[in-house]
């Protein structure tokens, strides 16, 4: 009875099986479609669920008929005691999958299901819910069983939990979006190599007692591509630009990640987000899209809004803090207003901020909180070579500013550490605006 209680409060709002002697983290999404947590073994065993459990259960229930998909990065179990039909999609907890993992876990399941009628497949990451769902969401969408990736995330959000919060982190829902777009328009995943201009974040996070100290690292995939230089904010900006200076191509799926590092304390995680480079348009061919597909809000706010956006002219006394002279400097200016039309843009709305979303408070981050990322394409910035390193500088600036400069070897010094360990931040150098 005790045991019972302990996997109850684990498995939290999902919906379990509760059914001829079986109580398990386990649901049918649909008749051949089954979302478990992790088939735990020792004392994991007693809070989750007993892999002996789920062993006994699919064996009573779906003899030889059963395959399991785990998806966990981060653990594995003995396959034989499934008779060796588990396959491995892995994806870290928290992210969303590689977009090419994507459709060979579609075409796996349904090349399963489609053998015999009485096939089911059983999808597992820990918590059996966030990973669990953008992969059951995906085969939704890859079998024409919901037209559109809000359909599908509602659809299991209901099944899986009694509060239909099935798949929450928004980078997760947007790679389910990613696919819903790819099956929609029929289209051909080819990666897609851009380069980074500038990326601006507004209004300015009050982390600092009202302001804060921000940085930021780029990975493709779990590959570290670039590390900028730390600001020290002054309050009362409005906004907050980092303009690159030297060529940083990115490609595929691509994670951005916000961190605060203050001159005393902790540093510590803002936001971040994933996207993936395909889906990246110019911005007059993301409006039209928008208009005529009837997108989903998470794809939506991939779009910018013109109106919205600050245009930065001569009174607006902005004043950069300046790192040695490059020059791709100029051809990485800041986005104009007559750029806008030609120039690929993503914007991300406080919701579709992996985090940053958490602040319901608006503590953080204010209502209307909202990153833009600005980049150009290959085509347009010649004489560059992709497969060489790069050490990337990045100006900065925000609304009113006064400012000093960084040494290369102290942006040099702030990569090497963040290389070498992951969260050791302590030796950022600053700049203050």
């Amino acid at each position: 009875m005790m045991a019972s209680r302990i996997k109850g409060l684990v498995s939290k709002k999902k919906r379990r099986y509760k059914e001829d002697g079986f109580d398990l983290d386990l649901t049918y999404i649909c008749n051949n479609i089954i979302a478990m947590g992790y088939p735990a073994e020792k004392v994991e065993g007693l809070y989750r669920n007993h892999i002996d459990d789920v062993k006994r259960f699919l064996d009573s229930k779906h003899d030889q008929h059963y395959k399991i998909y785990n998806l966990c990065t981060e653990r594995n179990y003995d396959t034989s005691k499934f008779h060796q039909r588990v396959a491995q999609y892995p994806f870290d907890d928290h992210n969303p999958p590689s977009l090419e993992l994507i459709k060979p876990f579609c075409d796996d399941v349904d090349s399963w299901l489609s053998k015999d009628d009485n096939n089911v497949a059983v999808i597992h990451c820990k918590a059996g819910k966030g990973r669990t769902g953008v992969m059951i969401c995906a085969y939704l969408l890859h079998k024409g069983m919901h037209a559109t990736a809000e359909e599908a995330l509602k659809y299991y959000g209901n099944a899986r939990t009694h509060n239909q919060k099935g798949v929450t982190i928004p980078s997760q829902r947007r790679y389910v979006d990613y696919y819903a777009e790819l099956v929609r328009n029929n289209l051909v995943y080819k990666p897609v190599t851009l380069i980074l201009r500038s990326i601006v974040i507004e209004p300015v996070p009050t982390f600092n007692g009202g302001t804060c100290s921000p940085y930021f690292v780029v990975y493709q995939l779990k590959t570290k591509l670039y590390t900028s230089p730390v600001l020290e904010v002054k309050r009362n900006k409005k906004f907050l630009s980092f303009e690159f200076t030297e060529t940083v191509p990115v490609c595929g799926d691509i994670k951005i990640e916000f961190r605060n590092r203050p001159k005393f304390g902790k540093t510590e995680k803002m936001f971040l987000f994933w996207f993936n480079t395909f889906f990246v348009r110019p911005v007059s061919e993301s409006l039209q899209n928008t208009q005529s597909n009837g997108c989903t809000a998470t794809s939506v706010s991939s779009y910018i809004n013109l109106n919205s956006y600050p245009v930065r002219k001569e009174k607006d006394n902005i004043t950069s803090y300046h790192f040695p002279s490059s020059p791709h400097a100029e051809k990485n200016r800041s986005l104009q207003q007559e750029d806008f039309g030609k120039c690929p843009v993503l914007i991300l709305y406080k919701n579709d901020l992996d985090k940053a979303t958490k602040d319901k408070t608006h503590k953080l981050f204010s209502r209307d909180f909202k990153v833009t990322v600005e980049f150009s394409s290959v085509n347009d910035s010649p004489n560059i070579s992709l497969d060489s390193e790069f050490k990337g500088s990045v100006h900065g600036h925000s609304d009113t500013a006064s400012s000093h400069g960084e040494t290369s070897s102290d942006n040099e010094m702030l990569e090497s550490e963040t290389d070498s360990d992951d969260e050791d931040w302590e030796g950022c150098e600053a700049t203050h605006v």
